[in-house]
């Protein structure tokens, strides 16, 4: 079994009444597959057809306000984790877990989503 790495960033805006106003984050996703090891090329993913579906997925999210989108209404760092599994979810096999960070390196905070099956947005 091998585990594969992508990464990708977004810029967004967002609020979380009452926790707080609007505000914009830039984002870090990584998303983790597995699967068994290609036979000549050793990968689980052919990263080359990955970043084709992250890009559908992130131009859905990037430069934008989060709440809007069907799914985010309450874009809270779980809620968008989860939202961005689904999304994924639908273009990846093989999709292990979803880590989305934001802040400063040092500062930063984030969370991971995982589930066995991938679960649909609320």
């Amino acid at each position: 079994m091998i585990e594969t790495l992508k990464e990708f960033t977004f810029e967004a805006a967002h609020q979380l009444p009452p926790f707080s106003g609007l505000h914009g984050h830039s984002f870090l996703v990584q998303v983790f597959m597995r699967g068994p090891a290609d036979p000549v090329f050793g990968w689980s993913h052919n990263l080359y057809e990955v970043e084709k579906s992250i890009e559908k997925v992130r131009l859905r999210v990037d430069h934008t306000y989060l709440n809007d989108i069907p799914g985010l209404e309450n874009p809270s760092l779980e809620n968008v984790a989860r939202w961005l599994w689904d999304a994924l979810g639908e273009e990846i096999t093989g999709l292990d877990r979803v880590v989305v960070r934001r802040g400063a390196d040092g500062q930063a905070e984030g969370c991971t989503y995982s589930a066995a099956e991938p679960a649909r947005a609320h």
